[in-house]
């Protein structure tokens, strides 16, 4: 069997904010989207500053979100992975780091996607989108 690419399962885009966008609006955007992480940047081609997922915003529940900025809720630094590296290294990047996502980058450092875990439970399983409904 021939070692799978990032370049094959990660999804493909990347959606940044600035750090003083206010945390309402990266959740309007997660919600409009079904985007579950946002790259924070301080510029269009600034590097990655950090990464707010789901789980960082619902941390902040019931508070006032449009006082909390991006900087405040993102975590820090951001793990990268080229998108031309086999998916056994994402893998284990990913379990030794304990992070869910990997910023993909392509062979000039750019980010071109995200790789998640759930990508790669999907390769692993051999098939994309499968829902079973009882």
């Amino acid at each position: 069997m021939t070692e799978r690419l990032v370049r094959d399962i990660y999804h493909k885009g990347v959606i940044f904010c600035r750090p003083d966008t206010p945390l309402q609006e990266v959740i309007r955007v997660m919600a409009d989207t079904d985007i579950h992480a946002i790259i924070v940047a301080a510029g269009e081609n600034s590097a990655p500053l950090g990464i707010i997922a789901h789980i960082d915003a619902i941390a902040h529940y019931g508070e006032d979100l449009s006082q909390i900025s991006a900087a405040q809720v993102m975590n820090s630094p951001v793990a990268t992975i080229a998108e031309s590296a086999p998916v056994t290294e994402a893998a284990k990047k990913m379990r030794d780091t304990h992070f869910h996502r990997l910023l993909v980058v392509d062979e000039k450092n750019t980010p071109v996607g995200i790789l998640s875990t759930t990508d790669i439970i999907r390769d692993m399983r051999g098939s994309k989108w499968v829902w079973y409904m009882a």
